[in-house]
């Protein structure tokens, strides 16, 4: 994101926090950023979309909010890019807010599947179209969202350690870090782990899969204490920032298996210097830009081929990173 853009995306956030503190029951929700991208948009006819993320504190989540400013300048929106700063609480009033100022459609990413269901339905009922990106609320289909655009987080999990267990040879130590607990996506991948080790009998996890908050510096912090502990063939991550912790913590060339999900900027670089082997991208800029052409087509009165926009699962590593970099 631009300085301009990030500048504007402050003036904004400060703009909401004041009418969220005047319109709002709940005056802790003040305090999500936001950013308008398309400043030419407001005003002359452009649809006003609201995207808002659970976060904004990593690359994957840096990437989504890039690529839907860049799909949005193209596709001619105007674009409100929010951040709940993972809470639902937040979240609830954000797309309340956007419900009152008028917004066409609204893309979110809930921070709590189940918590969000109540505001999405009722933003629906007030004829805004809600749109999941990344993961969904709990029975989507009949809370007012009109689609979802995500990866397949199983299938994601499944990749990722069925080439943890080839590259072990089916045997090794290994331990996992996870995003939040009750996070859906980190759920969803570990059920994909799960199938792929009920057939490697002899791949153990030696210690209890650790909560790291899908955050680089808590993971890195986790490992230096695993590595004096335990003697690990793999560690297993369900993001690439706690991948980049892991190998920060192990070291270029390690001899470890260190892995992650969502093809990062940051996860790419980590591969290249040998931090860490690999990652299963599901582009999460494509998440935002069909959720983004999805809702377009809903406006002008379309229909979609598929209300489950689901991205590909693409194992990386060194063998292949210049096709995706």
């Amino acid at each position: 994101m631009s300085m301009r853009k990030r500048l504007l995306a402050a003036l904004m956030a400060g703009a909401m926090a004041l009418s969220m503190a005047a319109c709002s029951t709940d005056s802790g929700n003040s305090s999500a950023e936001s950013g308008n991208t398309d400043e030419s948009g407001s005003g002359d006819g452009a649809y006003k979309i609201a995207l808002i993320q659970q976060h904004q504190t990593n690359a994957f989540q840096i990437a989504v909010s890039e690529a839907a400013e860049a799909k949005a300048e193209e596709l001619g929106i105007d674009l409100t890019i929010l951040s709940a700063d993972q809470d639902a609480a937040t979240q609830i009033s954000q797309i309340e807010q956007c419900v009152s100022e008028g917004f066409d459609a609204i893309l979110f990413e809930p921070v709590d599947p189940d918590g969000l269901v109540d505001a999405a339905k009722n933003a629906a009922d007030a004829g805004v179209i809600m749109i999941n990106v990344i993961s969904a609320c709990t029975d989507w289909q009949n809370n007012g969202i009109s689609a979802v655009s995500y990866g397949d987080n199983v299938t994601a999990g499944e990749v990722e350690m069925q080439n943890v267990a080839d590259l072990l040879n089916g045997e090794g130590n290994i331990a996992i870090l996870t995003g939040p607990s009750g996070d859906s996506g980190g759920l969803q991948r570990m059920e994909g782990y799960e199938n792929i080790l009920a057939k490697y009998p002899n791949i153990k996890q030696v210690v209890s899969p650790a909560d790291c908050q899908w955050d680089t510096a808590q993971a890195q912090a986790t490992v230096e204490s695993w590595l004096s502990a335990y003697d690990l063939d793999a560690i297993v991550c369900q993001n690439d920032g706690m991948a980049v912790g892991a190998g920060n913590a192990a070291g270029a060339d390690s001899g470890i298996i260190i892995t992650g999900v969502d093809g990062t900027p940051d996860g790419f670089e980590a591969i290249k210097d040998g931090r860490i082997t690999g990652t299963v991208s599901q582009n999460g800029g494509a998440m935002a830009e069909n959720a983004l052409v999805a809702a377009v087509t809903l406006l002008d009165g379309g229909t979609l081929e598929t209300a489950e926009i689901i991205t590909d699962s693409t194992w990386i590593d060194s063998s292949n990173l210049a096709d995706y970099k």
